[in-house]
């Protein structure tokens, strides 16, 4: 191991080492920690893509761009399907890669133990992942059946957004929606003024204190206000929190709280005027 590479290179600290006292699986490959979630993580991914592509070829239709792994048909409910190419496939997939996405955050959760850092990353992690658990498994057990979760495709799943849309009269007017689509431009907005401040700064001066009070000015100078080095990313985080949050609530509402998102707003202020 190089002199240098002892600063990130800790051994000890993981749910392991922790439980059992010892961990075997507490070792770097090259400079990716791998660890006992990343083993369950990289074989469990694997296994699902080998699913996935496995139901491709006994459908016959090798377009990756057409092929089409759909969940149960409605009849199945919450139960298991009938067979592989109906549904099962589709299980197997939303299990495994639902396994690897947590064992992935719990890796995450190991290597922050390690570096004695706050648990900043894995958490949101963790909200990016609650998007896909609740489309593809918290609303379908809401809904009482699995055909409600998406197809896992290129083609279908777009079809399936568009679907899902209609289904409800018009996405357009879901507020959730909307709020999600504002976050996700808004986070992009912010975080790429960020890094080109960053970058127009950089290297315009050997003292890195005048480089930053840079940065500040040129805020003070375009809006009055500059919110800081540290402001900043507190913001990403931020928007990135609310987007996730209005994007599980956009599909959660729908079919479940709301079955018309253009009934939704027929109501009066105040109430009790018809």
């Amino acid at each position: 191991m190089l002199e240098w590479e002892s600063v990130y290179r800790k051994p000890g600290g993981t749910f392991l080492a922790g439980l059992l006292g010892r961990d075997p699986f507490d070792f770097w490959f090259g400079r990716f920690y791998v660890g006992l979630w990343g083993v369950v993580a990289v074989l469990t991914a694997a296994l699902g893509t080998g699913v996935l592509f496995l139901a491709v070829v006994l459908q016959g239709d090798l377009d990756l761009v057409r092929a089409n792994v759909h969940p149960p048909q409605r009849d199945v409910g919450l139960g298991f399907a009938h067979s592989f190419l109906n549904g099962g496939a589709w299980q197997a997939v939303v299990i495994l890669a639902t396994i690897a996405f947590v064992a992935w955050a719990l890796r995450e959760v190991d290597i922050c133990r390690k570096l004695e850092m706050g648990y900043h990353v894995p958490a949101m992690f963790s909200l990016a992942i609650s998007a896909w658990v609740s489309l593809q498994i918290i609303r379908p057990v809401l809904m009482g059946c699995w055909c409600e979760g998406f197809d896992l495709s290129y083609s279908s799943h777009l079809t399936w957004v568009s679907n899902t849309g209609f289904r409800y009269m018009n996405w357009y007017l879901n507020p959730f929606h909307a709020w999600a689509v504002l976050g996700f431009f808004l986070t992009a907005m912010i975080l790429a003024m960020h890094g080109s401040a960053i970058l127009g700064t950089y290297n315009t001066d050997k003292n890195p204190r005048k480089e930053m009070l840079r940065e500040d000015n040129f805020w003070r100078d375009y809006i009055a206000y500059s919110i800081g080095e540290y402001g900043i990313h507190r913001l990403g985080l931020y928007l990135a929190v609310f987007t996730l949050a209005m994007s599980d609530l956009c599909i959660l509402t729908s079919g479940t709280l709301v079955q018309d998102w253009v009934d939704f707003w027929r109501w009066n202020i105040p109430p009790w005027i018809h």
